[in-house]
């Protein structure tokens, strides 16, 4: 603990530079081996070798780690309060809603997911958490006048309208289904419009306005970790698409990023 809260800004971004190397590789790991970490639509049974457990409890267990690791390590941090608390309220504001709201809106009754899934994420999420609560509370301080900085506004504003496009595409996959029905849908409203995985897109949105609002290595690298995996998860679903429903497939849409992907 004593050598985690006493890395050097320069030693800390030699790290962050490995890290986002791995977050490309992890990227392009999804996308080769099709396993598709979080997808519904994956056969993930390889990846069960440690067991399964409820999807419900696991994402609980997997996601909320990083909002007691972020906290703890921003509080531990020795900067003066300054608008870092902002930026930093942002990142818990998005994982509140991930952890402890969509948990119980998704129909998870009878599904698992493998444990090896879990530990993973949650691995990624601790060392994400630390991170960025290092980094905002003991390396990065902003003067108060950044919260007025035209890169603090719009990259505030592009996160929560990529935080708005995500939940309403999640509550159009959430309400697909009337009560009783099964099988597959092909979801139609609002951003699907454009894309097969909106939700995907919205967060990738989202922490390309937290890099924008922090303006700093640190958020460019965490939109990096986040934005590679979902276009190959999203990649992987908009192709399942596809080939589920290869005359009724709206052909006009991407798989993540409008017009591009």
């Amino acid at each position: 603990m004593h050598y985690l809260l006493n890395i050097d800004l320069q030693t800390f971004n030699h790290y962050l530079l490995y890290w986002g190397a791995l977050g490309v590789l992890s990227g392009f790991a999804i996308h080769f081996t099709k396993l598709l970490p979080m997808s519904g639509r994956a056969d993930t049974s390889a990846l069960a070798f440690l067991g399964t457990i409820d999807k419900r409890t696991g994402w609980i267990i997997m996601e909320v780690p990083v909002l007691l690791v972020v906290t703890t390590f921003f509080l531990l941090g020795d900067n003066p309060i300054n608008p870092s608390i902002a930026i930093v309220g942002a990142f818990i504001f998005h994982y509140i809603n991930r952890a402890l709201i969509f948990p119980y809106r998704i129909k998870a009754e009878g599904k698992t997911m493998p444990i090896s899934m879990m530990l993973s994420s949650m691995t990624f999420y601790i060392i994400n958490g630390y991170l960025i609560g290092y980094y905002f509370g003991t390396l990065r301080e902003y003067p108060i006048e950044w919260l007025w900085d035209p890169r603090f506004f719009i990259g505030t504003v592009v996160f929560f309208f990529g935080f708005y496009i995500n939940v309403s595409s999640d509550n159009i996959l959430i309400n697909l289904r009337g009560p009783g029905e099964t099988g597959y849908k092909i979801p139609r409203g609002g951003f699907y419009k454009y894309v097969s995985c909106p939700n995907y897109f919205g967060e990738i949105v989202e922490w390309c306005g937290f890099a924008l609002m922090s303006w700093s290595l640190m958020g460019s690298v965490y939109a990096l970790w986040v934005a590679l995996p979902l276009i190959a998860q999203g990649m992987g679903a908009h192709k399942w698409y596809l080939e589920k429903f290869p005359d009724e497939y709206p052909k006009e849409r991407k798989a993540v990023i409008p017009g591009l992907i």
